[in-house]
C-alpha cells in the first residue's frame, strides 16, 4: 500500500496509528473543515517529521453533509494515486459510509485498527496489505500530537539520577516512610519549614534557630524514629541540636528532595519499580518519565512576553504502544479535586485513549468518604490503588500490582 486514505478525527492518535503501522509513501487525510484545524494539521505534520518518517501528507476538506461530493472526492483520490487503502479508524458516520461504498465498488482495501490493543480488523480486500512497523510513541510524541509540549527547563523540574547508590537510599527512605505515612508527611513539612525559616547553605546544610521558629508559631517536631533511622543510614549527617540552634546536612540533593516534599518518596519508589519491570520485561513499556511538566498550548513563551502560561506537572507518565498512562501519586488523604485534575490533564494531554491511575498511601480515614471517592473514580474510569490494597506492602506484591494496572 503506497497511499493511505485516512479519515481525519479530533482524536490525533486515530489519525496517526495507521501511518505508523504501514509507513505508506503518502497519507491523504479527508475530513471536515471545523475538525481539520490548522493547529491539528501542524501537530500531525510535526509528529511524522520528528519521527523522520518520509511520508508525504495531504489534507482534503469535504462538506459535512454532502454525501455525493465525499464519494466523488474519494474516487478522485484513488484515480490520482497508486495502490490505495482505506483506514476507517475515527471519522464521522457519513464519511465512513462513503468510504465503505467506494471500497466495495473499487475493490480498495478497507480496514480498522484497535488503538488499545493494536489489532487490525481487516474488513475488505485486505489480503495484500503488509504491516511494516510496531506501533509505539514516546511521551513527547503523545503530548505534541495533542497540540501540547513537554517542558524541559522548568525551575521546579528536578532531574533524578537512578544510580545504584540512590536506589539503595530510596529503599531505606521508603522503609522509613511506610511505617507511618502521616508521621512521614508531618516530619517532611518540618524539614521544609527548617529551610524556609532558617538557612540552607550549598543546597544541603541546614541551620535554623528553634526559638525563632517557636516565636513564629511553628512546630519544631523531630520524630526520634525517623531522625534516628536517617542518621543511621547516613541520609542526614552532622546533626547537632543545641538549646536554640539546630544544624544538619543532607546526604545529597536527591535525598533532600525526598525529605522536604512528602509525596516525592512515593513517586520515586513507584517509578523505581516501574523501571525494574521494564528491565525484567524489555519492551513492556515504550517510554516512561517522572515529574513531567506540560504546556497546554504547546508554545513556550519567555519571561519578557509576560504571558500567563497554563502548565501542569504529571507525577509519572508511561507509554505502552500508543496509549499514554497518567499516574498521580498522593502520599496522603485523597480529595475529589485530585480525581478531577487527573481526568482533565489526561484527556488534554493524552486524548480519549489515555489511561488514568491514582496511587495513594490511603484514601481516607472515614469509610464513607473512601467509598465515595472510590465510586467517583470508577465513574470517571480512574483506577485507584491505595497502599492498603497491597498485601503487607511487600515489594514484589507492589511491583506486580503496578504491572497489572499500568498496562
Amino acid at each position: 500500500m503506497k497511499t493511505l486514505i485516512e479519515l481525519f478525527d479530533v482524536c490525533q492518535v486515530e489519525n496517526a496509528i495507521a501511518g505508523l503501522r504501514f509507513c505508506p509513501e503518502k497519507i491523504v487525510f479527508v475530513g471536515f473543515k471545523k475538525m481539520m484545524s490548522q493547529k491539528r494539521k501542524e501537530a500531525i505534520i510535526d509528529f511524522f517529521e520528528k519521527r523522520s518518517e518520509n511520508i508525504k501528507l495531504e489534507f482534503e476538506i469535504v462538506g459535512q453533509y454532502d454525501y455525493n461530493s465525499i464519494v466523488e472526492r474519494f474516487n478522485y483520490i484513488i484515480d490520482h494515486n497508486e495502490d490505495c487503502g482505506f483506514d476507517l479508524t475515527g471519522g464521522k458516520e457519513i464519511v465512513l459510509a462513503a468510504m465503505g461504498e467506494v471500497s466495495a465498488k473499487r475493490n480498495v482495501p478497507l480496514f480498522q485498527i484497535n488503538v488499545r490493543d493494536g489489532n487490525i480488523v481487516k474488513i475488505k480486500n485486505c489480503n495484500e496489505i503488509i504491516e511494516t512497523a510496531k506501533n509505539s510513541m514516546t511521551i513527547e510524541d503523545a503530548v505534541s500530537l495533542n497540540c501540547c509540549s513537554v517542558l524541559r527547563n522548568e525551575k521546579d523540574d528536578f532531574s533524578w539520577d537512578f544510580n545504584d547508590e540512590f536506589k539503595k537510599d530510596v529503599e531505606v527512605l521508603w522503609g522509613i516512610c511506610k511505617v507511618n505515612f502521616g508521621l512521614w508527611n508531618y516530619q517532611s513539612s518540618i524539614f521544609e519549614s527548617f529551610e524556609k525559616l532558617g538557612s540552607l547553605c550549598d543546597d544541603l546544610s541546614v541551620r535554623v534557630s528553634l526559638s525563632h521558629m517557636k516565636k513564629g508559631g511553628h512546630n519544631v517536631f523531630l520524630n526520634k524514629r525517623i531522625i534516628g533511622s536517617l542518621l543511621k543510614h547516613g541520609l542526614i549527617c552532622e546533626f547537632v541540636q543545641g538549646e536554640d540552634l539546630l544544624t544538619f546536612r543532607y546526604k545529597n540533593a536527591q535525598v533532600r528532595q525526598c525529605l522536604v516534599k512528602a509525596g516525592n518518596i512515593l513517586e520515586v519508589y513507584a517509578f523505581l519499580l516501574l523501571r525494574e519491570i521494564e528491565a525484567e520485561t524489555p519492551g513492556y513499556y515504550d517510554d516512561m518519565d517522572i515529574g513531567v511538566y506540560i504546556d497546554w498550548d504547546g508554545v513556550e513563551h519567555n519571561e519578557n512576553e509576560k504571558i500567563a502560561e497554563t502548565r501542569n506537572e504529571v507525577d509519572i507518565m508511561v507509554m505502552r504502544d500508543l496509549v499514554p498512562v497518567f499516574v498521580s501519586c498522593k502520599n496522603g488523604e485523597v480529595h475529589k479535586e485530585a480525581l478531577y485534575e487527573l481526568d482533565t490533564v489526561s484527556k488534554k494531554f493524552g486524548g480519549k485513549y489515555a489511561k488514568r491511575f491514582l496511587l495513594a498511601s490511603y484514601i481516607s480515614h472515614n469509610e464513607a468518604t473512601e467509598a465515595h471517592i472510590r465510586q467517583r473514580a470508577r465513574d470517571m474510569d480512574i483506577t485507584v490503588v491505595a497502599l492498603s490494597d497491597i498485601d503487607n506492602l511487600n515489594r514484589e506484591s507492589f511491583k506486580r500490582r503496578l504491572k497489572n494496572v499500568i498496562k
